[in-house]
């Protein structure tokens, strides 16, 4: 991994469904408002009022890249993994052995896309339209781990209180 290797963090507790992040995405690279041409999916849980974007993470062992008979799943200089068309025969092996179910087929054409974060831009169009609650962000890929460690914490931080103490020192319980 590049140290520069940018991915698409989610923090599906921020995503309201707005959908915004797939018109945006489709408008990017089909120039139509279509979530069907979209590289990123918003997977809805109505019943609990729950919604979690779905988009290619980009992952160092890519399943997605071992599976593929012809070869058409590659990884960009910028980290993204994404298929080349040309050599993509629409078999949808990829769709099947990826956990995060990422790779979608293209209903017009039958191959399969990924996010390729909208060709290298500062910033992929879905993370721009994503501005009710920033659920998506763009960030180096080494900061992934360190950014969860800390909301966690926070969380962690204020179940774990105990009944009673003012402060850490009495307690002898820090985070620090």
């Amino acid at each position: 991994m590049k140290t520069s290797e940018k991915v698409i963090v989610i923090d599906p507790d921020k995503c309201v469904g707005c959908h915004s992040c797939e018109m945006a995405c489709s408008m990017q690279h089909y120039g139509k408002c279509s979530p069907l041409l979209s590289r990123i999916r918003i997977q809805e849980f109505r019943e609990v009022n729950t919604f979690i974007p779905i988009t290619c993470q980009s992952c160092e062992d890519a399943t997605c890249m071992k599976v593929c008979p012809m070869g058409a799943r590659m990884r960009l200089a910028s980290g993204a993994v994404v298929t080349n068309e040309e050599a993509c025969i629409g078999c949808r092996a990829c769709t099947y052995s990826c956990f995060m179910g990422a790779p979608v087929v293209n209903p017009e054409n039958g191959k399969t896309m990924t996010c390729d974060h909208c060709g290298g831009i500062e910033e992929p169009w879905c993370v721009r339209a994503c501005t009710m609650n920033e659920a998506l962000k763009f960030m180096p890929k080494y900061q992934t781990s360190n950014n969860m460690a800390r909301k966690f914490a926070a969380i962690l931080k204020e179940e774990y209180k105990l009944q009673g103490s003012k402060d850490e020192k009495t307690s002898g319980f820090s985070f620090a």
